[in-house]
């Protein structure tokens, strides 16, 4: 039994002693993560105090320990250094940003990138097959793609200023495919990767499954603030960094110039893996420079053509320090076997034959024009005219989360904030507008004006809409 008791003392968790199995350790900690999963325990609940939750289960308090290092790692929990351990926000809220059966009838949430090229790609693939020895496409030859495709591969990433060729290129299937690859490939379960505090949901979902710790960094107008990335390098053993440095997602915050240089010196001083996700460069009317270029020995960068050309052809090109290639090259056949002949020659094909050109500058028509439409519904806040979403402030007291689900009742679908969210420093009072998914200018306009609608009928609101 207990020393204490604890019949009048209040814990925000009492775990059911008779439940515990051996290893006691990990039995709480499968205890602790059904109970956030479950919604019993709430983001930002504090937790008990290490010693108390020992002395309640009259356990030594080295297994508590390491059922709350357990939790840590799974990314259920997080430590604040004098202040105690704490549910993390976007534990018990869905991060996954895939379309469900019951399509929306206005869809502002997962991110549609126009499909009005598709057409002219269909009619280029036919071309493709028509060609001879076309069959040779479904065989399982050149699983990583034949020569031909690695030099395309590398002639797009030399667009950007990279120093690519045919040893340093490799195709994956598609963004999330290669950020898969690299986490489970270079990464092990427990180890630290920094990150914007807001970040992509689906790199969220991955760390979560391979029980990696993210380390939330706070940014400015500039991008990721070096101070505090060197800090929390100092304070924690971060071994990697994620990054979106053309625009992050959900914010499309940029780092300026000065700002890459200073986080390409601490990423060579602290010998971190560097990650630079740039779906979205090649959609800029003005040409962007990667950050690799600032640590091109520690830096993989990937280039989706998702979102730029196609959605469907599942296609990203990652330019890799050599220190990565063997290793990489291992994780791509443990995790594909083989990436798709056809999708492989069809993306190389739209590049050789100058279509991508034209197809990125309509997309960033159709971009700009949809984003005008969303400026003047939303004129106080800063639009960026080159995005297919834009990050939008509500209210101090209304959370996402509350946006999501009443405007669901609307049918208009947008994502809150607090799926984009890492750690406790971030506001969830936001929500993602993706611009570019609507089927056509009117329902944009019809989901926009249901959003303001939502917002102005809120009178409790004090100040002003806002961006970051």
């Amino acid at each position: 039994m207990p020393i204490n008791s604890f019949e009048n003392y209040p814990m925000s968790w009492t775990p059911d002693k008779q439940k515990l199995t051996f290893p006691f350790y990990y039995c709480l900690a499968d205890m602790l993560e059904q109970e956030i999963k479950s919604g019993k325990l709430t983001a930002n609940t504090k937790l008990p105090p290490q010693r108390e939750l020992a002395d309640y289960m009259d356990l030594n308090l080295s297994t508590i320990t390491k059922a709350y290092k357990l939790c840590e790692m799974r990314g259920l929990i997080h430590a604040i250094t004098g202040k105690g351990t704490f549910v993390t926000p976007y534990a018990n809220v869905s991060t996954s940003t895939v379309e469900k059966i019951a399509k929306s009838k206005i869809e502002l949430a997962v991110i549609h990138p126009f499909y009005e090229s598709n057409t002219t790609i269909r009619d280029l693939t036919i071309e493709i097959l028509k060609k001879p020895f076309s069959e040779q496409l479904f065989e399982y030859s050149h699983p990583l793609g034949d020569r031909g495709q690695i030099l395309t591969a590398a002639r797009w990433l030399k667009r950007s200023g990279l120093e690519a060729d045919e040893h340093n290129t490799m195709i994956a299937a598609g963004a999330q495919n290669a950020l898969a690859t690299i986490l489970s490939s270079l990464f092990e379960a427990g180890d630290c990767v920094a990150v914007d505090i807001y970040t992509y949901p689906n790199f969220i979902s991955l760390a979560n499954l391979l029980y990696l710790q993210l380390v939330p960094i706070e940014n400015d107008g500039a991008g990721m603030l070096p101070d505090r990335l060197e800090n929390a390098c100092t304070l924690r053993k971060i071994k990697g960094i994620y990054m979106m440095p053309a625009g992050g997602n959900p914010t499309n915050i940029a780092f300026s110039e000065s700002r890459k240089r200073e986080i390409g010196e601490i990423i060579r001083k602290k010998n971190l893996i560097a990650i630079e996700d740039d779906n979205y460069a090649v959609l800029l009317e003005e040409p962007y420079t990667p950050l690799a270029l600032e640590a091109p020995e520690h830096c993989i960068y990937i280039s989706g053509l998702s979102k730029p050309l196609c959605p469907g052809l599942r296609i990203a090109y990652m330019h890799l320090p050599d220190q990565f290639i063997e290793i990489m090259e291992q994780g791509m056949f443990s995790q594909n076997l083989k990436i798709s002949s056809l999708n492989m020659e069809i993306a190389a094909e739209i590049i050789r034959s100058g279509l991508d050109r034209k197809i990125i500058q309509k997309k960033r028509k159709a971009t700009v024009k949809r984003n005008q439409i969303y400026a003047s519904y939303f004129p106080e806040s800063r639009t960026y005219m080159e995005s297919y979403y834009q990050w939008l402030y509500l209210p101090e007291h209304r959370t996402g989360r509350i946006c999501e689900m009443e405007l669901s009742r609307q049918g208009i679908s947008v994502f809150g904030a607090e799926r984009f969210l890492c750690g406790n420093q971030g506001k969830t009072n936001a929500v993602r507008v993706a611009t570019c998914s609507a089927e056509s200018d009117g329902q944009l306009r019809k989901g926009l004006e249901g959003l303001k609608n939502f917002i102005q009928n809120d009178r409790l609101r004090e100040e002003p809409l806002f961006i970051v």
